[in-house]
């Protein structure tokens, strides 16, 4: 009997030194997984946000307009008024490695010589057309924000800046690629009593 409760214990024992140790690998698994999920979760972010952060078609689209121009622009004043008519050139670059298109622009705006920049882009994260414009005419910097239904061949854009009164005024912006050589930028609103106002329509002309 003896001999048999030495061996029941033993028995035991054994047991209960193999649940400990299954316990500690099972514990020791779990730390090792733990490190991996975090990893692979930080991978996925990293491959987000290197997504976000790269240049798409949206971009290569935009890089097609890249070039120097002749422009000329015409200002309808009232609906079936004769135009004002001015001429101008314009260069357009990309920049941050193709990020961004910047434009550098002089011409005359009524009898005055004005010089502008631009840049436009194309968020990735919000999937929508960003950009500033601003000229010597001012010290306001005008912000637009929009989007395109047709690959970015037509790109629709709402900008808003501060007047010299400090009142906000809002314009609608209209970019569209008429072919690879041509581009037409119209910008229109409304007046205080809601009435439309003066139409701005340039047209760009690539120099060969």
């Amino acid at each position: 009997m003896k001999g048999g409760r030495k061996v029941i214990v033993l028995l035991v024992i054994f047991s209960f030194a193999l649940c400990i140790q299954a316990g500690a690998q099972g514990r020791q698994k779990r730390a090792q997984k733990k490190p991996d999920a975090a990893a692979a979760q930080a991978s996925d972010e990293q491959t987000k946000n290197d997504m976000h952060s790269m240049p798409g078609p949206e971009h290569a689209n935009l890089t097609r307009l890249a070039g120097q121009y002749t422009t000329v622009t015409k200002i309808f004043m009232a609906p079936g008024a004769p135009p004002q008519e001015s001429t101008g050139e314009a260069k357009l670059w990309m920049t941050l490695d193709g990020r961004f298109l910047s434009e550098d622009d002089s011409g005359m705006f009524f009898g005055q010589q004005m010089k502008s920049f631009r840049m436009v882009g194309y968020n990735n994260a919000s999937k929508r057309y960003e950009a500033i414009w601003t000229y010597t005419m001012s010290t306001a910097i005008m912000t637009l924000n929009g989007t395109s239904k047709d690959g970015g061949k037509t790109i629709t854009l709402a900008g808003s800046f501060d007047d010299q009164g400090g009142v906000k005024q809002k314009l609608d912006v209209v970019m569209r690629q008429t072919d690879s050589d041509h581009l037409v930028v119209e910008l229109s609103g409304t007046t205080p009593d809601g009435k439309t106002g003066p139409l701005l329509q340039t047209t760009y002309t690539r120099k060969k």
